[in-house]
């Protein structure tokens, strides 16, 4: 395809008196963020992939399929069409109207397809960029004035430009110069409470002192000054009060600057309100004729309804705005912060009134009424999931569907059922063949909205959200090598910072779990195993789990990770310890001692228009404690699948270097699944738009992955006999052991492409990843970059795999 595109220069499709700009060259930044100017760029070159046209190529592609007299003359027969039915329709006004409404719609689409092209021209091509002297002109004054908003007076900005061949090259000379630096900061305040307080808080001012003069440094001084008087009781004051007076004639390079505040219009002072009555209206929205709304007055707060739903009591531990404090703006924010995730409401606002006597008066004080309107959510909801997993390379359905009833108790507490199945390729061990899994589950919970404690801490937590969830569930697992059933009971306590940082602490999480059915011939690889040193056979013994765990989660990611951002997890977790007591309860169940703990930090970093770099790293590490020689199955780490290291199938890649090596061939045997104790992965991921489809974004992203995990203890991780001899056609590598002083060489590196489908509400991914660096290899045959076959993507092989997710990678 490429090279039938490319079979034909772009210039040939030119009039005469066109020309294609074929790049613009930046010279002289050396201070400056180049990429910063280049966005400020009026006329920009076509995008290149690999140095290559690709689409403005594809936009003369669908050129080649466009004939404007064709649609003019299709615009001609439904506009002939559509009166004619017009008149059919007589004097029928609403089947007139439904026609002319279609007949809009259907001639705007074929005018915009005339004018702008077809499909192909419009979304996936990009038409040619041609050059325009005059939005060069435009491109240099817009730089200088960019480098004059650095502090850089002094800049001079020229162009120039060479053709060839119908292609012009742009060279942009930039000429910096020294910045000017802030020498002298003063104020210019003439009301002398708001000077008090701007000067009590300085040390926070975004100038500083020998600083480079910049207009954006100025710009969120003037944000932080708002948020500041705002947030002390200013209700009515603006960013328009705030002003900057930058003198740069005292000596060369330095700039005295004044911040300057000035007062209202009508007024000589900026006014200092105070909460006099907060009302909070439970039912806003609903009327009901004739008849009042109840009113109940608690802890100096008015709450109204027709019907009091919700308990007065939960609502009053939900409200941070009470009478007699100065207005805030961050406590607005917060309050209804607190009330919308309790996930009872449609919308939550707070409005402020004036009292009439405090408007017109010269006092520096005023007060205001404040009214919380809330409009309840139906109680029911219901929610249905329908979709498939590729898992192995074979696809298989699931499903879900869950059941809310909110204010369950009258105190706003959710509840919540849901019951999951899913049908998936799984790997079998015994035989390297793919069978299947299956996965049903059902869960219900009760999410209070306070912290159920025997004492009463939600005054001094409320603003931190407090909420308890007690949940139980039941999940039977059936594979071809045995099947499973895990029974869950589980206390949480949740709070959260703001909206970016949520803690979560489980004093108690029980499971029960039962394995009813074993394969034989993959218990002979456990028991083989288990007398080579690995006793991975007791994690499927029916067992008592116990654990203690807390996590942080702190992410200030948009639901699109398209902002600047990035995402910190902490998760540390101890099995055994607290619930052994319990534990004798069940002492024909096996019990577990385990600390694990586990560190993820993600950056989100835009680096241009629609175009993110996305980079993570994971590490982790589980332990058995005590007289536990082995870890529960599910408390293991895992590496490889769609959202780790993308070019290994799920759970196939390390533990190390280990591997289980087919004799007759000496290739490596990867059918095995390989639980380690320690855990590190490494991501990289860059993010571009490639086109829209429709009202669907079609994005591509390049990747490169790294990781592996290890065992703290070397154990053969190839089953062999049942007396401890080799399987026949396999042999064990040793390395699953982790050492300081070979880990890195044990990294498993893979590479590849993938397309992320946008539809707005969720998206689909699919990755091609294939190996670079492949650890089970022996040493000086790991780099396997060169064994990657094209036509092998989605076929049978060890080196290539695909991916089909929902959402991102991470």
């Amino acid at each position: 395809m490429l090279c039938l595109l490319g079979a034909c220069s772009p210039t040939r499709h030119l009039a005469a008196n066109e020309k294609l700009l074929r790049r613009i060259k930046l010279e002289g930044v050396e201070q400056n963020d180049k990429a910063a100017i280049a966005a400020l760029y009026r006329q920009k070159p076509n995008r290149r992939v690999l140095g290559f046209p690709l689409y403005l190529h594809l936009y003369y592609l669908g050129k080649r399929f466009y004939n404007p007299d064709r649609i003019q003359k299709e615009i001609e027969e439904e506009t002939t069409d559509f009166n004619r039915k017009v008149a059919k329709a007589g004097s029928d006004s609403v089947h007139v109207d439904k026609i002319i409404e279609r007949k809009e719609n259907k001639l705007a689409k074929l005018q915009n397809k005339k004018e702008n092209g077809n499909w192909m021209m419009r979304t996936v091509g990009e038409p040619p960029a041609i050059f325009d002297s005059l939005l060069l002109v435009e491109s240099v004054d817009q730089v200088k004035l960019y480098l004059n908003s650095k502090g850089y007076f002094r800049s001079a900005v020229t162009a120039s430009k060479e053709e060839k061949a119908k292609k012009v090259f742009v060279t942009l000379h930039i000429k910096e110069d020294a910045p000017f630096k802030i020498t002298q900061h003063s104020y210019s305040i003439p009301d002398t409470a708001v000077l008090g307080l701007i000067k009590a808080t300085e040390p926070a001012s975004h100038i500083k002192l020998q600083q480079n003069f910049d207009e954006a440094i100025l710009t969120q001084e003037r944000v932080r000054i708002e948020a500041l008087l705002k947030n002390n009781g200013y209700y009515d004051f603006r960013q328009q009060f705030v002003s900057f007076e930058a003198d740069t004639s005292f000596e060369a390079y330095t700039v005295r600057m004044v911040t300057q505040v000035a007062n209202p219009s009508d007024t000589s002072v900026h006014k200092v309100y105070t909460i006099n009555k907060v009302s909070f209206i439970s039912d806003a929205g609903t009327s009901r004729f004739g008849r009042q709304r109840d009113t109940l007055l608690l802890n100096n707060v008015y709450y109204l309804a027709y019907r009091q739903r919700f308990s007065p009591k939960i609502l009053d531990r939900k409200v941070i705005i009470r009478p007699g404090q100065k207005y805030s703006n961050t406590n607005t924010l917060d309050n209804q912060r607190l009330l919308s995730s309790l996930d009872m409401f449609k919308y939550t606002t707070i409005n402020y009134t004036k009292l009439a006597d405090t408007i017109h008066t010269q006092s520096h004080t005023g007060q205001l009424n404040a009214v919380i309107n809330t409009s309840p959510l139906p109680r029911f909801q219901e929610t249905t999931e329908v979709g498939a997993t590729f898992t192995e390379r074979v696809p298989g359905p699931y499903t879900s569907l869950r059941f809310r009833i909110r204010n369950f108790f009258g105190g706003a507490e959710l509840f919540d059922i849901g019951v999951r199945a899913g049908v998936e390729g799984q790997l079998q061990i015994s035989d390297g063949t793919v069978g299947r899994r299956t996965e049903i589950g059902t869960d219900l919970g009760i999410t209070f909205p306070q912290f159920l404690v025997p004492f009463n801490t939600n005054k001094i937590l409320v603003s931190y959200n407090p909420r308890t969830r007690v949940s139980t569930g039941y999940t039977y697992v059936d594979r071809n090598e045995y099947t499973r059933t895990n029974f869950n009971v589980s206390l949480d306590y949740i709070w959260q910072k703001r909206n970016v940082h949520q803690f979560s602490f489980s004093p108690v999480d029980l499971n029960i779990i039962s394995v009813p059915r074993i394969q034989e011939s993959f218990r002979e690889n456990l028991v083989s195993l288990e007398a080579q040193g690995y006793p991975l056979l007791q994690s499927f013994n029916d067992a008592f789990v116990s654990s203690v765990h807390f996590t942080s989660l702190f992410n200030t990611a948009n639901y699109n990770q398209t902002n600047d951002a990035k995402l910190v997890r902490l998760f540390v977790e101890s099995g055994g310890f607290l619930g052994q007591y319990l534990a004798q309860s069940f002492d024909k169940l096996n019990t577990y001692k385990f600390l694990k703990g586990s560190f993820d930090y993600r950056r989100y970093h835009p680096v241009g228009p629609n175009m993110m770099f996305v980079y993570r790293g994971n590490v982790g590490l589980a332990k058995p404690m005590g007289g536990s020689q082995i870890l529960p199955y599910d408390k293991f780490f895992f590496a490889g699948g769609p959202s780790s290291v993308r070019a290994w199938l799920p759970r196939r890649l390390g533990p190390g270097s280990s591997a289980s090596i087919n004799n007759t061939d000496n290739t490596i045997n990867y059918n095995f699944e390989k639980p380690g104790e320690i855990l590190i992965e490494l991501n990289s991921e860059y993010r571009f738009r490639m086109f829209r489809f429709g009202t669907t974004m079609v994005n591509g992203a390049v990747f490169l992955d790294a990781g592996n995990v290890w065992l703290f203890k070397e154990g053969a991780t190839t089953p062999g006999a049942v007396n401890g001899d080799p399987e026949e056609g396999l042999v064990s590598q040793p390395g699953a052991k982790f050492e300081f002083n070979r880990f890195y060489q044990e990294l498993a590196v893979g590479t590849g492409f993938g397309v992320r489908l946008d539809f707005g509400f969720a998206i689909l991914r699919f990755d091609i990843a294939t190996k670079v660096h492949d650890p089970a290899r022996a040493k000086g045959e790991r780099f396997v970059l060169g064994d990657f076959q094209p036509t092998k993507v989605i076929g049978n092989s060890n080196q290539t795999t695909f991916n089909l997710g929902i959402g991102y990678p991470f």
